[in-house]
């Protein structure tokens, strides 16, 4: 929480949604003015900021006169332009607070052959093969013995829109020769050097870190979508949006492929002070693939990224100017993020990004979106005759927050039915058959199958962060699971795929009951794998592991409310026996067992007996 009784005030010098949010969510504690140097009129920046300046984001001297009319504590560097004007140095040199990288740190984020070069010495299991060339004919060369399924990159900025992918933007190898003549002659990004380098396959995602010297602070993964189109088709953008889980990790990683970003990330910080000598700060932003050799480094951004700092700062429970303010003393912050997943889509001009600097016409019906649980934030600007003036960016985000990245993708539709004009946007992102999609490229370069096997006592914080992300699963504390994993961990079922938890079942042999009972207490799938079988497969496997271990039946209680369950079992010839245990009352036309947990509480009661046989334990 932010400092009460003293005003802090606080710069943020950047233009566009991140910036929008970034000073959101300083706004809603006390105490603290915030204030925009921008190179745009964003209407939400005007409307949220205590005060703004528009003027070029690479004019070091304006922005500091700005900050110290007015009188700011901290400025935050969020964007690319001042940070390689130098703007971090100078304000460093007038001994002003600032939160960014120096333009020797930034080079991580604008020259690629500076950083392909110093991964390659210190993180090279991170790296493809790759060559920085000089000449086109180098270049060629190169791209002839990778037989031409390469990256080809600018080694400058290019507003994420330089890299292009034999195979994607690149149909053959004329197409790749052209693009590096084009990038070598016409200088794309700054320079003549042209970055060739192994085609990478697999599926992309970000980490964003908060760096301070040497202390980062790592934020839950997410991934965004680069393609203009429906299932992934189309010229690459900025992107058009973005998600994040429930947890840290998204569905189709696990959380080893998480600390091995985060780790690629603490050498590469290290690999640059030994380098450079030099401490590195700012928000780092980590692109990476996951392959089928592990995590890759696809590049880094040495600001948040956008939409993806979005999906990171809704969740955010902390004052960003807090966490950062404690770095910078250091102090280890540990920021705490709410257990919701999140979507961003973006609102775009039709002819986008064919063309740019166009209009973008529409209107937006402000209550239906605000009674649909999605936020609003701006990519452009607005004009004095009110017409939104998109620039070199996109247009309007729409964000919202879920218990899963289908409940929050379902609000974002909502709010997108609100939105009158011509617009173009992608209504795939978030969905279960996107999601699959993701999930299944893992599945086949990893050539992991789904495996079961019983519980033991380190599954417990894998199930817990499961069942937080799969309503309406009832969460017990994180000891619970650890109890019932050490001690019944023989009668709980994992179902995983790659080490990640994708289903389970917790159950307890009775002591009491003759016949020889099994009680299934929970069963959960994870909302991305529902719809696929999984639920009677775990069913199956169950029912044979227990009657190996000497049951004849099993019963399980059901919420009379949760039909996917009620059909689940059903389907699988589980009958309902709740006539049989007492008093029953009917909820939705079930008959369940009156006050069967507590008064209120009443559930079905269900049974199945199994074959008879296996051992006495």
């Amino acid at each position: 929480m932010s400092k009460k009784g003293k005003t802090r005030r606080v710069l943020v010098v950047g233009s566009w949604a991140k910036e929008e949010i970034t000073i959101a969510n300083m706004k809603q504690y006390p105490g603290m003015e915030v204030y925009c140097y921008m190179d745009t009129p964003n209407p939400g920046i005007r409307m949220r900021a205590d005060g703004f300046h528009i003027g070029r984001l690479d004019d070091v001297e304006a922005v500091l006169d700005y900050a110290r009319e007015t009188d700011v504590h901290l400025t935050l560097v969020t964007t690319a332009a001042p940070l390689a004007a130098g703007l971090v140095d100078e304000m460093i040199k007038q001994n002003m607070k600032v939160f960014g990288p120096t333009r020797e740190a930034a080079l991580l984020e604008s020259d690629k052959a500076f950083t392909r070069e110093l991964m390659k010495q210190y993180v090279p299991e991170a790296v493809p093969d790759f060559k920085v060339c000089g000449t086109v004919g180098e270049a060629v060369d190169f791209a002839r013995e990778l037989d031409w399924r390469v990256a080809v990159k600018p080694i400058g900025l290019t507003d994420g829109l330089g890299v292009k992918v034999f195979g994607a933007q690149l149909a053959d190898e004329g197409e790749v020769e052209a693009y590096i003549r084009e990038i070598h002659g016409k200088k794309i990004g700054g320079d003549s050097h042209v970055i060739v380098e192994e085609r990478m396959k697999g599926e992309e995602f970000t980490v964003q870190c908060f760096v301070y010297e040497d202390i980062f602070v790592p934020t839950p993964a997410v991934q965004d979508f680069k393609k203009l189109l429906n299932d992934e088709k189309g010229p690459n953008t900025a992107s058009m949006g973005s998600y994040s889980d429930s947890t840290r990790v998204l569905p189709f990683m696990n959380r080893d492929d998480y600390l091995q970003a985060v780790e690629i990330i603490k050498k590469t910080l290290a690999a640059f002070r030994k380098e450079t000598g030099l401490w590195c700060s700012g928000f780092l932003y980590g692109q990476f693939m996951l392959c089928k050799d592990g995590v890759k480094l696809v590049e880094y951004n040495f600001r948040p990224g956008d939409p993806e700092w979005m999906n990171t700062v809704t969740i955010l429970r902390d004052n960003i100017a807090d966490v950062v303010d404690g770095l910078m003393r250091g102090k280890r912050m540990q920021p705490s993020f709410k257990r919701k997943a999140t979507v961003c889509k973006y609102i775009v001009p039709p002819e986008y990004p064919y063309k740019l600097d166009q209009l973008l016409d529409v209107s937006l019906d402000r209550e239906k979106i605000d009674e649909s649980g999605t936020e609003i934030y701006w990519s452009c600007g607005q004009e004095e005759d009110g017409k939104l003036k998109v620039g070199s960016e996109r247009g309007i985000a729409l964000l919202a927050r879920g218990d899963t990245i289908f409940d929050a993708n379902r609000k974002i539709e909502t709010a997108v039915a609100a939105v009158k004009g011509e617009f173009h946007y992608r209504s795939d992102i978030g969905t279960p058959r996107l999601i699959k999609t993701k999930i299944d490229t893992v599945k086949k370069i990893s050539g992991d199958e789904m495996r079961f096997r019983t519980a033991n006592g380190n599954d417990f914080p894998d199930v817990y962060d499961f069942v937080s992300g799969c309503p309406p699963l009832e969460n017990y504390a994180e000891h619970v699971y650890k109890i019932l994993f050490r001690y019944f961990g023989n009668s709980c079922i994992i179902a995983e795929v790659r080490n990640r938890v994708v289903g389970f079942i917790l159950g307890f042999i009775s002591q009491t009951h003759a016949p020889r009972t099994y009680f299934l207490w929970q069963i959960g799938v994870a909302p991305y794998m529902q719809g696929t079988g999984l639920g009677t497969r775990l069913l199956e496997y169950v029912e044979a592991h227990v009657n190996d271990l000497g049951c004849e039946r099993i019963e399980a209680t059901i919420d009379p409310e949760n039909i996917p369950s009620q059909k689940l079992f059903e389907k699988s010839e589980y009958r309902n026996i709740s006539k049989k245990e007492g008093k029953t009352v009917k909820v939705k036309g079930n008959i369940a067992v009156k006050d069967y947990y507590k008064p209120g509480r009443h559930f079905m009661l269900y049974e199945k007996k199994i074959a008879g046989g296996g051992e006495d334990v």
